[in-house]
């Protein structure tokens, strides 16, 4: 039976503008039995200027506005009354079911976890210890209760980056190490304009319809000014039935009654700190908790008939292509291997002589992903489709940072054969770097 949705969802105030994330990016592979990193890149930028506010916030959820005497708890229970608040739903519990069982017959077990920089584990300026973040803490947790098992992880958080960028390299990141669950924290990077809706649907979609039914858990966080995009993620976790844990049902409330400041949870606008990350450590443990006491009655056949998209499913499985699967025709660009940490197969130009790349990809839409940064040294691309000129790439970006952006440069219905050619004209001394592209069919 599903738990029921607190009322701060479907209340909150929606805010308008993109909040910048963390700036550090990295990438692990950790097994959580040992805390061993695999692999990681840690690069320290500055923080993004978040511009938008809440007004004011007059609704709490159920809890607080049941008939509670605080006064009369101790910080022990009313932590641990946050924490219970912090799960929205258990949604469908068949796919995390049947990973448990599978977990319990000792078969191995691998948690991917897909976000920005709170998923990364990036605090003021700095990346936690592996041991501090939450993702190690809730997975090692996890492992523990299956002796028999070994349990995984991938961390595949890259900081700043919103679901556009993540629905691209959801394939390469995320599915080619076949996870049997995936965490899905998106809601301080994107905006609320349509193309995030879009991505985030389509990134969900994506990953219920793969031959493993992997099952998918929705992370909503909370900036201090308020941005969050919870009130639309949420209603596409319930559309597709799916967990949600929520931080502006939890950790939010309790700001704003006043028996939590932001300092508790953060050292900066945007990211738990090591206190902040044990609380959504423990957030998410609730959410093992709440699936284990009941899980045998919940395994069985997974349904895998979606219903209609929400907003849309349109970018579903897309496919990530860069040098070493794209064939591409190079005219003064050259391939690179060091323009970004998580981008290491892409191509750049760096001179004045002009430049262009050139290939054919069969898709409906297409997403260019190249690096940004705040600096007149990188310059403007043209895009041409099909011989037509169709659009610019700016790569100096006045809130870059040496930063990856994904930007469409083929958005149709209908499937088709295309040339695309990326040209940097003659006569502007620039850089401009490619990481690669994202096509759907």
């Amino acid at each position: 039976m599903k738990k029921k949705l607190t009322g701060l969802t479907s209340l909150l105030l929606a805010v308008s503008m993109l909040a910048g994330c963390a700036k550090t990016p990295a990438a692990e592979t950790t097994t959580a039995a040992t805390g061993t990193t695999t692999a990681a890149a840690d690069t320290q930028a500055s923080e993004a200027e978040t511009t938008t506010a809440v007004e004011e916030t007059t609704v709490a959820t159920e809890e607080t506005t049941a008939e509670i005497d605080y006064s009369s708890l101790s910080e022990e229970e009313i932590y641990d009354l946050m924490v219970k608040r912090s799960l929205m739903t258990t949604g469908d519990m068949t796919r995390i079911s049947n990973v448990f069982q599978k977990a319990a017959n000792g078969e191995d077990v691998k948690i991917a976890y897909i976000g920005g920089s709170i998923t990364e584990g990036y605090s003021d300026n700095i990346t936690l210890k592996t041991e501090e973040k939450w993702v190690d803490m809730s997975t090692k947790w996890l492992d523990e209760q299956f002796p028999e098992s070994e349990i995984t992880y991938v961390n595949a958080g890259l900081s700043g980056t919103p679901s556009i960028l993540g629905n691209v390299r959801l394939d390469r990141d995320v599915l080619a190490y076949d996870p049997d669950v995936v965490f899905v924290e998106f809601a301080v990077n994107d905006g609320m304009e349509a193309n995030y809706k879009n991505a985030y649907e389509s990134l969900v979609r994506t990953l219920l319809t793969q031959d493993k039914d992997i099952a998918v858990v929705l992370l909503f966080t909370i900036v201090e000014n308020g941005h969050t995009c919870q009130p639309h993620m949420s209603q596409i976790g319930e559309h597709y039935g799916l967990p949600m844990i929520s931080l502006p049902d939890s950790v939010w409330v309790e700001m704003q009654e006043g028996r939590m400041s932001w300092s508790d949870y953060s050292a900066d606008q945007s990211h738990p700190n090591v206190e902040g990350s044990k609380m959504i450590r423990d957030f998410v443990i609730n959410y093992f908790e709440e699936v284990l006491a009941i899980d045998s009655d919940k395994t069985g056949e997974v349904d895998k008939n979606l219903p209609e998209p929400l907003y849309s499913g349109d970018y579903a499985d897309m496919t990530f292509l860069d040098s070493t699967n794209l064939e591409v025709e190079l005219n003064g660009f050259s391939e690179s291997e060091n323009g970004h940490h998580w981008f290491k197969n892409g191509w750049q130009f760096r001179d004045e002589t002009g430049a262009s790349l050139k290939f054919n990809v069969t898709c409906k839409k297409l997403a260019m992903v190249f690096k940004v940064n705040n600096a007149k040294t990188f310059g403007t691309a043209e895009i041409y489709v099909d011989g037509e000129l169709t659009g610019t790439a700016v790569s100096n970006k006045s809130d870059g940072w040496n930063n990856p952006v994904a930007e469409y440069i083929i958005d149709d219905d209908e499937c088709a054969e295309h040339t695309v050619e990326i040209v940097i004209p003659e006569g502007q001394k620039c850089y401009f770097g490619i990481f690669g592209f994202g096509a759907a069919e």
